[in-house]
């Protein structure tokens, strides 16, 4: 399939991403960007080993699409990076609405002055961008 420039550059952005975000995940026991979807199912579950198990197979899970990503650059489209990536796509859906919807508008932190709501903006806009990214290089929506 050919991608222009521009697809090709956020195929590579999106599996860097993914890749530091599960490595970081790993190293610090937090799942990486997505440690909110994680913090909300040990609210749920309230057990440490649950969330140690979570942690690691949204980690590794992290690891292995960007690998895929970064592998469908030379070679023939492969499905499994298709169903990955849907599945990071809902992850992230939830993470944006946790993070920058419930969390924010939940505590009233957002209007307290000028520089949290920039601040907010910012989340925003950055949890949105990776979003993007990843229902576009998702061939399926691109």
């Amino acid at each position: 399939m050919k991608r222009s420039i521009g697809v090709l550059l956020l195929q590579i952005s999106v599996a860097l991403f993914l890749m530091v975000s599960g490595i970081t995940g790993l190293l610090s026991s937090s799942a990486g960007d997505l440690e909110p979807v994680v913090r909300l199912f040990n609210d749920l579950f309230n057990n440490s080993s649950v969330l140690t198990v979570m942690i690691i197979i949204l980690s590794i899970s992290q690891i292995i699409a960007g690998f895929f990503l970064i592998v469908e650059l030379f070679t023939t489209d492969l499905r499994i990076t298709d169903m990955i990536l849907f599945i990071f796509i809902i992850l992230w859906v939830i993470n944006i609405i946790l993070v920058d919807f419930i969390g924010p508008f939940g505590s009233g932190s957002i209007l307290q002055s000028t520089a949290s709501l920039l601040s907010y903006f910012s989340t925003l806009s950055s949890h949105l961008m990776v979003l993007g990214a990843l229902v576009l290089v998702t061939k399926k929506y691109a």
